[in-house]
């Protein structure tokens, strides 16, 4: 085998390892990105579950107290009966 022909697969051996090492970094760089991204993704879940929640307890103290305005406002608005 020829020096020339020898020196290029030597070059040629170190641009494929090159390339190998830069594939094997964007795996994990991806890999750490979706990682992140699911556990940003749980975190956002739980605050909407908690303001869902929220929203709730708020709807049904909003109906209360409308209920009791109503009342008070049937009565006169002083709370003594008509």
């Amino acid at each position: 085998m020829s020096m020339d022909h020898q020196q290029w697969l030597e070059q040629h051996d170190r641009m494929i390892a090159d390339m190998n090492n830069t594939l094997r970094r964007a795996i994990r760089m991806g890999v750490q990105d979706a990682r992140r991204q699911r556990k940003r993704n749980a975190e956002f879940d739980e605050k909407m579950t908690q303001i869902a929640a929220a929203q709730l307890v708020n709807e049904e103290l909003l109906k209360q107290n409308e209920g009791l305005l109503k009342r008070f406002l049937e009565r006169g608005g002083n709370g003594a009966a008509k």
